[in-house]
């Protein structure tokens, strides 16, 4: 008994930082009904270097609050939109950038 209620323990204390990341459900299918760079060769070199510039400023942000969300079909971008209010101010700046430059696109 007393041997696992120190497993549980352990357990608990080497999950709990995993627990508390967001897992967004994984998609109906295990492929994206899409292609990831759809729409790539359309986009305005100024859009792509503010989705480059994106990125960067929420690499660290992406990493804190969506670190266990599989890649692909979306579930990053929906993970972070998610957080949207504990995000770090560069990274909340990229946003702004890239949905300005995306409505004068």
């Amino acid at each position: 008994m007393r041997s696992r209620v120190i497993c549980m323990a352990v357990f608990l204390a080497l999950s709990g930082p995993a627990l508390a990341q967001t897992q967004v459900a994984p998609a109906a299918s295990s492929a994206c009904s899409r292609s990831p760079h759809m729409g790539e060769h359309n986009r305005s070199a100024e859009l792509i270097a503010a989705h480059h510039a994106m990125r960067q400023a929420c690499a660290a942000d992406e990493a804190r609050f969506c670190a266990n969300v599989p890649k692909g079909c979306g579930q990053e971008k929906q993970c972070m939109m998610t957080h949207q209010a504990q995000l770090s101010s560069t990274c909340a700046s990229a946003w702004q950038n890239l949905r300005a430059t995306r409505h004068h696109a």
